[in-house]
């Protein structure tokens, strides 16, 4: 992370999880107008071979599959990095799906699906904060989080650039701005499933007192609960150190607007949200 870098986030898109639709066909039966005993020899029914003239052959679309290199120490990493990778190489439009990462950087990310495909079928590696693949020239990051959930979209980037960056810590604040307000960008988007605020360890200091402590919003979980509005399309990035940094975005809290400031760091769960400023 470089040191006061500015990031605008562009545009404000909400990505919804794909919805299966499923049609059920139900035969009704009519009467045969007659009464009591039969007067009439019924037809014999159709057999098997009997087949609707208006019937048309089932037809199935092969999807190849996707290579995943196993992960030692993390077993269900593969099988849910190979659900998003079967929808890419399908040709899927995977960004829409991936609503837990900013959907303009998600489409950026996952154009070359040659080189994707090529560092995941690699070994994968349990790191600190995130589960990877990576080849020379390019290297796939999953949270646990999204590991957990079975369909893990991931961070792409170059080896040795930063994981994440602004827009995904501008969109994780957007996203608890979203659910404060009632309007989470899905409706399984909650804390206990993603975090979003930062653990509650002693270890929070973006003032670089040398005293670190607990991050005030790990015991403030209500701080966003009179914001109305908010202009995410306004919203910006800058880093204040090479771990913190700092998203400020126009609200409307309580009846009053102003420039709401969130500091942030990353962790476990991507860009974490540990105080406001």
């Amino acid at each position: 992370m470089s040191p006061l870098l500015v990031v605008s986030r562009k545009s404000r898109l909400l990505a919804f999880a794909g919805a299966a639709v499923v049609t059920v066909a139900v035969a009704g039966c009519a009467g045969d107008g007659q009464s009591g005993l039969p007067t009439e020899i019924p037809e014999p029914p159709a057999t098997a071979e009997t087949t609707p003239e208006t019937a048309e052959p089932a037809t199935t679309s092969a999807v190849p599959a996707v290579a995943i290199g196993e992960v030692p120490g993390s077993p269900e990493a593969a099988g849910a990095l190979r659900a998003w990778a079967t929808d890419l190489v399908a040709g899927a439009d995977v960004a829409s799906r991936c609503w837990t990462v900013d959907p303009g950087h998600a489409r950026d990310m996952y154009t070359d699906v040659d080189a994707i495909t090529a560092a995941i079928a690699q070994p994968g590696r349990d790191g600190r904060y995130t589960v990877f693949w990576t080849t020379d020239d390019i290297r796939v990051s999953v949270l646990r989080s999204e590991i957990a959930s079975g369909y893990a979209c991931p961070y792409v980037s170059a080896p040795d650039d930063d994981v994440f960056t602004g827009t995904d810590a501008i969109h994780n604040v957007v996203r608890a701005l979203d659910r404060a307000t009632g309007n989470p960008v899905d409706a399984g988007d909650n804390e206990q499933r993603y975090p979003l605020v930062c653990d509650g360890r002693e270890t929070w200091d973006p003032y670089g007192t040398g005293v670190p402590g607990v991050p005030p919003l790990a015991s403030e979980p209500d701080v966003f609960a009179e914001v109305t509005s908010f202009d995410a399309e306004a919203a910006t990035f800058w880093a204040m150190s090479d771990e913190y940094a700092a998203v400020t975005v126009p609200v409307v809290e309580a009846g009053t607007a102003r420039d709401l400031e969130v500091l942030v760091t990353t962790g476990a769960n991507g860009y974490c949200l540990g105080e406001v400023s």
